[in-house]
């Protein structure tokens, strides 16, 4: 079975591709830094915890401090790969930011799904699984998105680099001489 991933000529439909996908970056880069930034506020501000419940891709995460702030800090660290990359036309940065991207995306995934089946219905309440999974949906749909966007930006950049030589050798033209059949040599 074969399956063909969509390339976009535009983002959003509007928006040339290069720039939606420098507009996503610095969305995404101002989220992660407000989210750095909250993290340590609540940290500085609060009783002091060491564990800290996080939202990376959509998935919500009871974890180690540092680890959440590691993890938004790889975040940031990767976006600013994206940005340099998409101002740069750089494919190898972008290729960066994009594996980075599908590892990420899978696994928070896969923490979500281990972490929604670990809680058994010990404390079911529909809404609160439906919120939870909103979250994951519209964070990994974006993050789906915007790895499309890398993708096609990425094909595209390597349609136009490819190396054209013209052969100006048949290019050449001779002119027919003036003589009428009789060869002067």
């Amino acid at each position: 079975m074969h399956l063909e991933i969509p390339e976009c000529k535009r983002c959003c439909f509007c928006v040339p591709l290069r720039h939606g996908v420098l507009i996503f970056g610095y969305l995404h880069f101002a989220f992660t830094i407000f989210i750095v930034a909250v993290e340590i506020w609540v940290f500085s501000t609060g009783e002091v915890t060491y564990h800290t419940i996080t939202l990376f891709r959509g998935a919500h995460m009871y974890i180690h401090y540092l680890v959440a702030v590691g993890l938004h800090v790889a975040e940031i660290i990767f976006n600013i790969v994206l940005l340099v990359g998409a101002h740069m036309k750089k494919p190898q940065l972008l290729r960066a930011y994009y594996y980075y991207g599908i590892t990420t995306t899978v696994a928070s995934f896969v923490t979500f799904v281990v972490l929604w089946l670990r809680l058994t219905c010990r404390h079911c309440y529909f809404m609160d699984y439906l919120i939870e999974v909103a979250f994951l949906v519209t964070g990994i749909g974006i993050q789906i998105y915007l790895l499309l966007l890398i993708r096609s930006e990425l094909l595209k950049i390597r349609k136009n680099n490819h190396l054209c030589y013209v052969n100006h050798a048949s290019e050449m033209v001779v002119d027919a001489p003036l003589q009428s059949g009789h060869n002067p040599f």
